[in-house]
């Protein structure tokens, strides 16, 4: 009688890293979620429920501490349990997940590609900011009445560029390189995929674009080993739609 022979090393890798995946993703859609987080405590730790409903919900900046929340959750959910599995279970370094000092040569290629993609990106982002459901949801963080972009916009900028870190290392550092000894290039659809519906909230163009930038982000971070590029254009096509919101809405100047 012949018995199964285990997983291979890549096989259980990629079924670890998946399953990883989809509990950081369902952090991230309810823990991460103020409201969810407040129902919960209040039917289970009604002190800790007024706590929070105090901070978050009836504080003086209300918008800049929910927006700390958020960031703060989403870069828990993004970070916490893979970097646990990658040091913990699978011991490997932090450099094998893209998350490597980039060399001189590889600024100098990145520097030139970032170029590449921003002038791409910008006239598209221009287009889309005059659009009314890209006015609807940009900027996330709403100044007040006679409020200036300094310190709460600033500072929100800075929580939103923390969030985008923790989103490139998810999904084109934990997710392409995790999977990668299983499924090779293919990698980077297996992760385009969840990459594409956390967008599903946002105008249906982002959506769409999302796979494209998915795709491409994750060519990058396969070829280079390195998730830097992609957190640098994140970051600035990000801080670029706020600000093109912004001046379309008379708020900037």
């Amino acid at each position: 009688m012949t018995t199964s022979s285990p997983l291979p090393p890549a096989d259980r890798q990629a079924v670890a890293v998946l399953l990883v995946c989809c509990l950081s993703l369902t952090l991230l859609y309810y823990p991460a979620n103020s409201h969810w987080l407040l129902d919960c405590l209040r039917n289970t730790l009604p002190a800790w429920a007024t706590v929070f409903q105090r901070q978050i919900v009836h504080n003086p900046d209300t918008q800049l501490y929910r927006s700390l929340f958020w960031s703060l959750a989403s870069v828990a959910s993004y970070c916490l349990l893979p970097l646990l599995h990658i040091k913990l279970v699978l011991r490997r370094p932090l450099s094998d997940f893209g998350l490597a000092l980039p060399s001189w040569r590889l600024l100098r290629t990145d520097g030139k590609l970032f170029l590449l993609f921003y002038a791409i990106m910008l006239p598209l982002v221009w287009w889309a900011s005059a659009q009314p459901g890209f006015l609807q949801i940009y900027p996330f963080f709403r100044l007040g009445p006679q409020e200036s972009l300094w310190p709460h916009w600033a500072w929100w900028e800075l929580l939103y560029f923390a969030q985008f870190a923790a989103l490139e290392f998810f999904f084109r550092g934990y997710m392409v390189h995790g999977l990668k000894p299983r499924f090779g290039v293919s990698a980077i659809f297996v992760m385009v995929l969840p990459y594409c519906m956390i967008h599903f909230e946002k105008p249906v163009l982002e959506s769409l674009a999302a796979i494209i930038a998915g795709m491409a982000l994750g060519a990058l971070s396969y070829r280079y080993r390195s998730i830097w590029l992609g957190i640098a254009l994140h970051c600035s096509v990000a801080l670029t739609m706020d600000l093109m919101a912004l001046w379309r809405k008379g708020l900037l100047f």
